[in-house]
């Protein structure tokens, strides 16, 4: 328990320096969004359900209270229970995130 606390502090630590400041292509973060999420995510605003039930809508996650781009890199390099694994490389992790947010509704 105490390994993985430290594991996920120096994670945070690490993701809070490199995504100080936001960063990544929404319409890259799109197009990658359209070749692999697709399949299970709903990621577009106008798409009402997503073709995997268990799988939120990428508005829904966007404008879920406490989402950041930390929050989502976080998320991306975790192990879900009912995702596939894969691993991003940095810069389609920062294209997907720029996307997710831009998906935030107007406050």
């Amino acid at each position: 328990m105490l390994t993985r606390i430290l594991a996920l502090s120096f994670l945070f630590l690490t993701l809070s320096a490199a995504c100080a400041q936001e960063r990544g292509n929404p319409a890259s973060g799109l197009n990658y969004a359209e070749q692999v999420c697709a399949q299970c995510h709903a990621i577009r605003k106008a798409d009402e359900f997503s073709p995997h039930r268990l799988a939120p809508s990428f508005e829904t996650i966007a404008n879920t209270a406490g989402v950041t781009g930390i929050s989502l890199a976080a998320i991306l390099h975790s192990v879900h229970e009912n995702m596939p694994n894969f691993v991003l490389a940095a810069t389609e992790r920062d294209n997907i995130i720029a996307y997710i947010l831009s998906l935030k509704h107007e406050r």
